[in-house]
């Protein structure tokens, strides 16, 4: 905690306002953030609750239509003078019965199949019919070998009853006679077809499902069933631990669930705060870049009077902020203005006109060391050399003669190629004569680009390491020292290739980068790269035991990285 105080008291004056800024912003942005989130989230809750009792209640109804209209065909069937003459008839002629089971009651139990595709087929149990006639008309004691028989109740209207192992749901209905059963009338469905609008549920509610159960609570329909659970448990379970909504039918007394995972309502109320996100981001961004400009605002001259002071305390003595507001920091200035003012005065009446007088003797004592002097210098000494027999001393002393003139070149920056080229002959004679001529030199040089203009002594640092790090490291009589001095596309390339030891790729690649007290390649490159761009930057190519190229391209036509070299 000591730590962090000690920080935020060093801390610049404009960075402890932008952070008081930004933190007193964002606290009623937060709370309104987190308010508006809550609210969301519970209408999202609500929405969504709400959205699954509307399509419940929708395939409720599609249901319920369907289960209308196998009703009222049932109606009709219970109240038709035909059946109702076929239950009543209890001593017919068999081949009476066999005439009118056939024209009449058969069509009658048949033909509704052909306009509703979910009927598989219509039953009549009586106690006047005898023998069973096909799948339409049987004898009443043997209702009892009917899958459903067991779960009829004593009741007059419709009742629905399902079997899941079959795929089958039955409607029927008991016709009575006083108090006795005479007949039973079955309409048997596909259990398919009726459940098939919870298709769409099931497809879109792929984190949840429907349930389905009867009057009585045994599960009529369940789109999946967990192995090892019944489908009472699995029912108790919906309720305890999922988000669900129920509807019960009129029509057939069934129960119906639809039920979704509470991940899922979670998920709708994440996609809210994703979608809250982009402007509260927004938000924090705004009072962020406010609270920035802000403190800037207030401290910028605060800050550039700190600036010159510190310009101040390092030995200028130029005054560089102005200000004139009438607040404190207004005062602030213009008093350090008035004391610089005041102290410029008196240096400059005790002490300036004896560092002029300083300064000129230098200057004067400058001009006397000129270019001039060296080579007139090296010329007595090239002669004496000459006078005395010693060629090998005039040969050093007429190259360094060369060298100096071609690096000095007038005081130019730039240089043509061909004098860049007799600044490196001149400095390779000199080292030949140091090495005893241990190494060979190759040129390769295009005369076309001898007249093109290049940065003075780009190359010599070049040189100067591959004799040095590359050629005298070697052991042999193998050296070779190869220049390039040609054209490739609208670059000049100049090359330098040694034969030495070399190195990895990495530590070539990082020599540009290595700072030396000296005039290194790293000088050369990022003069290179301010003049043409960071695309002519050196490039080194070394593989240990095979030698390094050192590669320049300048651009032809001395083009200067954003204008033209005049």
């Amino acid at each position: 905690m000591k730590n962090i105080l000690k920080k935020f008291k060093n801390m610049k004056y404009r960075h402890k306002l932008t952070i008081l800024l930004v933190v007193v912003s964002l606290v009623p942005v937060t709370v309104i953030s987190l308010y508006g989130h809550m609210r969301m989230s519970r209408l999202v809750r609500e929405n969504e609750m709400e959205e699954m009792n509307s399509i419940l209640k929708q395939t409720k109804e599609g249901i319920d239509s369907q289960v209308q209209i196998y009703t009222s065909l049932m109606n009709y069937l219970t109240y038709s003078p035909d059946i109702e003459e076929i239950i009543a008839e209890k001593n017919m002629d068999s081949y009476l019965a066999y005439e009118r089971y056939t024209e009449v009651v058969d069509p009658l139990l048949t033909v509704p199949k052909s306009y509703h595709d979910a009927i598989l087929q219509i039953q009549l149990f009586a106690k006047s019919i005898k023998v069973r006639h096909g799948y339409t008309l049987i004898p009443m004691k043997e209702i009892e070998e009917e899958w459903w028989e067991q779960k009829l109740k004593d009741e007059v209207s419709v009742q629905w009853l399902v079997n899941r192992e079959k795929k089958e749901i039955a409607a029927v209905r008991k016709i009575y006679k006083r108090q006795d059963v005479e007949a039973a009338l079955c309409i048997t469905l596909d259990y398919d077809k009726v459940f098939r609008p919870f298709e769409n549920i099931l497809m879109a509610e792929d984190t949840g499902g429907v349930i389905v159960d009867e009057a009585d609570g045994d599960v009529c329909f369940i789109d999946n069933q967990e192995e090892g659970k019944s489908e009472e448990e699995i029912l108790k379970e919906i309720q305890e631990n999922y988000a669900y909504v129920n509807v019960k039918s009129s029509e057939t007394g069934w129960n119906y669930y639809l039920y979704k995972s509470h991940e899922a309502i979670s998920a709708a109320v994440f996609h809210v705060l994703l979608s809250e996100i982009p402007l509260i981001l927004l938000c924090v961004a705004g009072t962020v870049l406010l609270g920035v400009y802000f403190s800037r605002l207030f401290t910028r001259k605060i800050e550039e009077l700190t600036e010159n002071m510190n310009q101040v305390n390092n030995g200028s003595r130029e005054v560089t902020v102005f200000s004139d507001s009438e607040d404190e920091v207004g005062l602030l200035v213009r008093s350090f203005r008035n004391m610089m003012e005041e102290i410029n005065r008196l240096i400059h009446e005790v002490y300036e006109n004896k560092i002029a007088l300083k300064e000129f003797e230098l200057k004067a004592l400058t001009a006397q060391i000129n270019p001039h002097f060296l080579y007139n210098t090296l010329s007595i000494i090239n002669w004496m050399a000459i006078k005395a027999g010693q060629r090998q001393i005039s040969k050093v002393t007429l190259a360094l003669s060369t060298f100096y003139r071609t690096a000095l070149s007038k005081g130019a920056d730039m240089v043509t190629v061909e004098n860049c080229i007799q600044n490196i002959k001149a400095y390779l004679e000199i080292q030949l004569v140091m090495h005893d001529n241990n190494f060979l030199v190759e040129w390769q040089v295009e005369p076309e680009i001898k007249n093109e203009i290049v940065p003075k002594l780009a190359l010599q640092p070049v040189v100067e390491n591959a004799l040095e790090h590359g050629l005298d490291v070697k052991e042999g009589e193998d050296k070779c020292l190869k220049l390039y001095f040609v054209e490739d596309g609208e670059d000049i390339l100049m090359a330098v290739e040694d034969n030495g030891h070399g190195m990895e790729q990495e530590e070539a690649e990082s020599l540009v980068t290595y700072q030396t007290s000296g005039y290194g390649l790293k000088n050369v490159n990022d003069r290179i790269c301010l003049l043409y761009g960071e695309e002519y930057k050196i490039r080194i190519y070394s593989k240990t035991g095979q030698g390094t190229r050192v590669e320049i391209r300048i651009p032809k036509g001395g083009a200067v990285h954003g204008k033209e070299k005049k």
